[in-house]
């Protein structure tokens, strides 16, 4: 029984190419999540300001809102896995630069703010690709779980990541943290020079790259299963991932916590996430994912409003994991019933509006959690997240019934 479990939530890494990416995207993924770690302490130990810490996040996600469309056109049009070796390698030269000026402490704000603008930016081009290419190394048949999988990974690197970024900063300064994360890199660098494809055939286009561009939109309104997860999803962006901003400003201000402290907040988010996406990658083939999805961000808000009210901080650490497994478990859902619905002749654009949206609402959303937070605290900033997400999720489920 225990056998068939694993080899049902895990089906998807008997391919030897996404094996590789698996285990070298996990390496650096976990240097990105203690990257990510630093990297918010440092902002608000640096500003002490919760609306700077939102602002900060917003500009770094801006990207999205630019690239993210021509990274789903270059998908379609140029071969995947050159194209995310030469994201990766971008990456890791800005991690290297990031590594040495907060060694040397001559680090400013701005510095800060370019940096992850600029890593926001590859990273708005590289997702729609890496997205598009798991099924180029996992197979159409074992798609859903490998995106399962993928959940999992990110979500395994969020609770990694975090821990070892709460004993690093501790034990050894914040600047580690992001010597760590630049070298994390050659990880999954190495993974993609060993990835063995064949020869893709040579996408041939006669309409204008205005027009290549549009039929991605075309596509989707044409589709109205993909347009209202789409929906949902910019909501869910706005109004539902924008919570994990706050966390630090929930160990600092709420708890009296330091690094330690906001790290195990971070980890038991994510242990919430692994969780969820395991659940999902178990579920694989079920034909009620719509139901499982709803059931997500309904769980998802009960979990955020009663961590509005929480002043116990063992409390908050569960309700926090549960936050993030409900969350995830959404996402997984809704990325893997999009994913399954798209044409492979589209499915580079597709995805690229996929990130569009998924990245590309996320300033929106920490703005509006930096605003609140700073002026009516963050439990209210909380408490509106919780109200607002299962009411549309209700009423996007009854307009795609209809």
């Amino acid at each position: 029984m225990s056998v068939n479990l694993l080899q049902r939530t895990f089906v998807s890494l008997k391919h030897k190419n996404y094996r590789l990416f698996f285990t070298g995207q996990s390496i650096s993924i976990i240097g990105t999540w203690i990257h990510q770690t630093a990297l918010s302490w440092l902002i608000y130990e640096s500003t002490g300001s919760k609306f700077l810490l939102g602002l900060i996040a917003a500009l770094s996600s801006l990207p999205m809102l630019l690239f993210s469309v021509f990274g789903g056109v270059i998908a379609d049009r140029f071969p995947k896995k050159q194209v995310v070796i030469s994201t990766q390698l971008i990456s890791m030269i800005l991690a290297v630069v990031l590594a040495v000026i907060v060694s040397l402490n001559i680090y400013k704000i701005w510095h800060i703010v370019v940096i992850t603008m600029l890593l926001g930016t590859t990273f708005a081009i590289d997702l729609p690709v890496r997205q598009a290419f798991i099924i180029e190394i996992a197979g159409k048949q074992d798609l859903m779980n490998a995106i399962a999988l993928n959940s999992s990974m990110v979500n395994f690197a969020r609770v990694v990541g975090p821990a070892i970024a709460g004993i690093v900063m501790f034990k050894f300064g914040i600047s580690w943290c992001f010597i760590l994360n630049a070298i994390s890199f050659l990880a999954v660098l190495t993974a993609l020079f060993n990835i063995k494809l064949l020869p893709a055939p040579i996408n041939k286009r006669t309409e204008s790259i205005t027009q290549y561009t549009l039929s991605g939109f075309t596509y989707i309104r044409q589709n109205k299963l993909i347009l209202n997860l789409l929906i949902l999803m910019a909501l869910m962006g706005i109004f539902g991932w924008s919570y994990a901003i706050l966390v630090p400003a929930l160990a600092k201000d709420i708890f009296l916590k330091g690094e330690q402290g906001y790290a195990m907040l971070v980890s038991a988010n994510g242990v919430g996430a692994l969780l969820g996406a395991l659940f999902v990658a178990y579920m694989g083939e079920s034909p009620h994912k719509k139901t499982i999805m709803n059931c997500g961000i309904y769980f998802f808000s009960i979990m955020l409003f009663l961590l509005s009210l929480s002043k116990i901080y063992w409390l908050t650490l569960i309700l926090i994991l549960g936050a993030g497994m409900g969350l995830i478990v959404y996402f997984s859902c809704s990325t893997a019933l999009i994913q399954s619905h798209i044409e492979d002749s589209v499915r580079g654009r597709v995805m690229g509006i996929w990130t569009l949206i998924f990245g590309g609402t996320a300033p929106l959303g920490c703005l509006f959690v930096g605003i609140i937070s700073e002026n009516f605290g963050v439990p209210a900033a909380l408490f509106l997240s919780a109200i607002i997400c299962p009411v549309f999720t209700f009423v996007i489920s009854r307009l795609t019934q209809e």
